[in-house]
């Protein structure tokens, strides 16, 4: 009997100390936070009012927007930077790697692969993802725009002469 008051006592100090989740496993005891954000996932709108769970915060938007647009400007500096000479390696091993490109849009494609990276390695939620897209398309809309804004960043990393056209169509900044 001792073992069972032992354990219950042991319980209500953790349910009074208003660290646990209002949730349970069956079989396994309280739920952990994953457990609970599986579960009301598949739940409706009056289960989730009960969460436990903390809402997402501004700074997971905030990381997911920059992830957008930091995946669009990357992948432009590494379709400048390696996309030449990938071509001349291919070319010299007689692949004729610029036929199997062509209509291919490399930057974007790098884009959207090192997006899906960044939202899997940030661990961002659902709710996030549509901030994250709105990132990457605002850089990969308004990127004349970026680099009217900060030229001499753009000039370290792009060739002058794509800093100066992109410079000549931006049309928010002007």
């Amino acid at each position: 009997m001792a073992v069972s008051t032992t354990t219950f006592a042991e319980r209500m100090k953790r349910i009074e100390s208003g660290k646990t989740t209002s949730w349970t496993v069956p079989g396994e005891g309280l739920a952990t936070h994953k457990d609970e954000r599986s579960f009301l996932s598949k739940a409706g709108v009056k289960m989730r009012t009960k969460s436990t769970q903390k809402k997402v915060g501004i700074l997971l938007y905030l990381l997911a927007l920059v992830s957008g647009a930091i995946s669009v400007i990357v992948a432009r500096w590494l379709d400048f930077k390696f996309l030449d000479d990938a071509m001349a390696f291919a070319a010299g091993k007689g692949v004729d790697l610029a036929s199997m490109l062509t209509g291919v849009p490399t930057a974007l494609g790098l884009a959207i692969v090192l997006s899906l990276l960044a939202m899997m390695v940030l661990g961002l939620r659902k709710s996030a993802i549509h901030v994250q897209t709105a990132g990457f398309m605002g850089a990969f809309l308004f990127e004349a725009d970026l680099v009217a804004l900060a030229p001499e960043v753009y000039a370290m990393f792009y060739p002058p002469t794509w800093v100066a056209d992109m410079m000549a169509s931006a049309t928010l900044v002007t």
